[in-house]
């Protein structure tokens, strides 16, 4: 399978699911050398086997060394040691073994293999094989040299793309802010793609054309230029234009005035979304952002060779808008301005978001925050890039990997898996429930978060010193840094929220960036209260370059926004919450603090009310159940802690009547029962342990409860009524005593 055909599946979606199970098969993929790994190669051969094709060498005979090259492109290359002609050896290569970390050559017309770890770091040697798996031996010998010489053929030229990069960033700064962490990445599905973190914007390349995704670009990979029109005008590149207010919101149009050619039939009938940052959403096709021709915003459909025109100067009074719902009046037309016909009627609802019209999967917080986990924790299986990004198909809402070939999907709280080490399967695999794979992956063991002087919190001002050869920052690039109490780091404006450690390196904090590919280490043993420096590698641990510098200030909030979350007063309000609130946020073994990726937040999600209570800074936000899927704002952290605090909780007074059956010695005794106790503290309708506590307390004189069978009759803000049948059976100097009770429990506030 040529990385044409792969990048066209995957453009298919779900198609590689198609494929016969097999999980012995390596499928071929573009393969990124990390940067170490690339270059010239001397090396000797050690360790044949008595069947190996290459003999061992002489490490004093300079002669019979053996040459390589490796590129950024997965291609393997041979130099002869006397001619100095160089062979292309293998242009394809494959991920393998143990979380794909390991680059297969397969050598055509031969049966020889040559095997690199790239995750080793220094380089230790090529494993050579057969490509039946039998071992021949092991080339060894020093770190590759900084050239690549002309093996095999570049896939593709970044010069263009370089060009067309800088003229974004420099026209379009808002979107695309050149900073040290912004510079070209290769692979992914893309001939070169860059990510700027501060917007979570990406802009990529994929032969001429220009993709973008993130921020105001929405959610999904959509196109918005030519390499060669942008540089030859910029302003031809698509970004988010922001229609005025009025002209935003949802519409129900029908086709008029219909020309007899028109691929739409009169008084076709479609919902029209114009979005806040300018997108046109028709029915369930979402459209790129409009080009505006004098007062004209165009938008186009160039699959169905169609486009949408609307008129920026109608009469209406923008003043009056919201008591006077606009008419729609959409042009529609072929790309070359043949007119089919008029989509008319009118604004029904102030709605920007086309999500919301198609409807969006009520798991949908859980599963972003199982793809952010995962990404996060385990970026060599689950590597974030362009491609990754949530798309449906069949009630799947489901990201694909494009770099180690996994789908990881989840479908009604169940989360299957497929492709890569997982195996391609005809169909997704569950792999378990949705709420038990977050769990664990938001379990915190003592050892694995480490924990960051609150004293050394503040703003820093550094810059890159000691870089290796293939290091993305020049020394001397400078950056911002900041270290809120908590322990969060922001770098250049990206979140890389909590520290995490490292078995064999408990002093080291750690955070890491998937989506930049790096990982920033700091030793916090040697860290004062006025200066840091943090070691820069990838995100499999090559070094890259030191960050160091000074504190200049104490702010601790990214680029001046958010400050650190106080975990004390969190936790104190989640405490609260769940007192005096239990009906919307239950505490349950599930409901633990969890850090938000990416972010200061902290955050508690309710399984069992589908609840998610958000503090960010000082901001307390809720999402979930009767708030709709968004956060809603619902006051201040301190304030709502002083609030709650204040509030008396409820007292309830309880009755529980009914009658009983004790049988002793063969004799019937009947029982009735009336008892009363004051002054209770209400327990939760859904917590059956705290219901039966209620029930044992109240019986207080049976020595021992063997069951409690209880159902809910009755549940108001006033009242709670339920019946409990008891039983209890004891033994005592032989004699057995059975007692059956049938009760009713009336808890009433006062």
């Amino acid at each position: 399978m040529t990385s044409r055909v792969l990048r066209r599946m995957v453009l298919g979606g779900l198609m590689l699911l198609s494929l016969a199970a097999n999980s012995t098969v390596a499928q071929p993929v573009f393969a990124s050398i990390p940067e170490e790994l690339r270059g010239f190669y001397t090396l000797e051969m050690v360790n044949a086997t008595p069947f190996s094709p290459i003999r061992n060498t002489s490490p004093s005979n300079p002669s019979d060394d053996i040459l390589l090259y490796v590129t950024a492109y997965g291609e393997l290359c041979t130099k002869n040691i006397l001619s100095g002609t160089i062979q292309l050896l293998s242009s394809t290569s494959t991920l393998e073994g143990p979380a794909l970390s390991t680059v297969r050559w397969d050598i055509p017309g031969s049966e020889l293999s040559f095997l690199l770890n790239i995750n080793q770091s220094p380089f230790t040697g090529f494993d050579l094989q057969s490509t039946s798996g039998d071992v021949y031996g092991r080339l060894v010998g020093a770190a590759p040299a900084n050239d690549t010489g002309s093996c095999g053929t570049p896939p593709f030229d970044t010069s263009l793309s370089v060009t067309m990069y800088n003229l974004a960033e420099a026209t379009y700064p808002t979107f695309f802010p050149n900073s040290a962490f912004t510079y070209n990445q290769i692979g992914s599905g893309y001939d070169v793609f860059r990510y700027y973190p501060s917007t979570d914007i990406y802009l990529a390349v994929r032969g001429e054309v220009i993709y973008a995704r993130g921020g105001d670009f929405g959610d999904e990979f959509i196109v918005v230029g030519d390499v060669n029109e942008a540089i030859d005008d910029i302003s031809t590149m698509l970004i988010p234009n922001r229609i005025p207010a009025f002209y935003q919101g949802t519409y129900l149009l029908a086709l008029t005035e219909t020309q007899p050619f028109s691929p739409l039939a009169d008084a076709t009938q479609l919902n029209f979304v114009v979005t806040g940052t300018g997108q046109l959403c028709v029915g369930e096709l979402a459209l790129s952002f409009p080009t505006i021709s004098g007062n004209t915003a165009i938008w186009t459909n160039s699959n169905g060779n169609l486009r949408y025109t609307l008129d920026l100067t109608r009469d209406d009074d923008p003043d009056t808008f919201s008591e006077n719902l606009a008419t729609g009046e959409f042009s529609f037309q072929s790309l070359s301005g043949n007119a089919y016909g008029l989509f008319a009627g009118d604004k029904t609802s102030l709605s920007t978001d086309c999500l919301d019209a198609q409807g969006a999967s009520p798991d949908l917080t859980d599963i972003n925050t199982l793809f952010g986990l995962i990404e996060q924790k385990y970026p060599s299986l689950f590597p974030s890039g362009p491609q990754t990004y949530n798309q449906n198909t069949d009630g799947f809402t489901y990201r694909y990997y494009f770099d180690s070939q996994v789908f990881v999907a989840v479908k009604n709280g169940v989360v299957y898996v497929n492709g890569g080490q997982f195996g391609n399967n005809p169909s997704f695999v569950p792999f378990d429930t949705l709420t038990n794979v977050l769990a664990q992956l938001t379990y915190v063991a003592p050892n694995e978060v480490n924990t960051v002087p609150a004293s050394s919190a503040g703003t820093y001002a550094m810059s890159f010193s000691s870089a290796t050869p293939y290091s993305p920052f020049a020394d001397g690039t400078t950056a911002e840094v900041i270290l809120d109490a908590n322990g969060s780091l922001c770098v250049d404006g990206a979140p890389l929220g909590m520290p995490f450690t490292l078995a064999s390196d408990p002093n080291i904090a750690f955070w890491a960036n998937a989506n930049t590919g790096l990982r920033f280490g700091l030793d916090v043993s040697a860290l004062s209260e006025t200066t840091m420096s943090l070691g820069v590698t990838s995100t499999i641990g090559q070094t890259l370059s030191t960050l160091s510098g000074d504190r200049i200030s104490l702010v601790t909030g990214c680029e001046g926004g958010t400050a650190g979350t106080d975990r004390t007063l969190a936790n104190q309000l989640f405490t609260l919450a769940e007192q005096n609130y239990s009906s919307l946020f239950p505490a349950s073994a599930l409901t633990v603090t969890q850090s938000e990726v990416g972010s200061n937040a902290l955050l508690r999600y309710y399984p069992g009310t589908q609840m998610t209570l958000h503090i960010n800074g000082e901001t307390v936000s809720v999402k979930g159940g009767d708030y709709g899927p968004d956060l809603v704002t619902v006051g201040q952290l301190g304030t709502l802690i002083t609030q709650i605090g204040a509030v008396l909780t409820p007292v309830y007074d309880l009755r529980v009547t009914g009658d009983g059956q004790v049988v002793k010695l063969q004799t019937v005794i009947r029982e009735t029962v009336n008892i009363k106790r004051y002054a209770l503290t209400r327990p939760d309708s859904a917590d059956l342990t705290a219901l039966e506590a209620l029930v044992e307390a109240s019986l207080s004189d049976l020595r021992e409860i063997d069951s409690v069978l209880i159902s809910i009759t009755s549940d108001t803000a006033s009242q709670l009524i339920f019946t409990a049948r008891v039983v209890s059976n004891t033994t005592l100097l032989g004699i057995t005593t059975l007692r059956n009770y049938s009760l009713t429990f009336t808890l009433t506030q006062r």
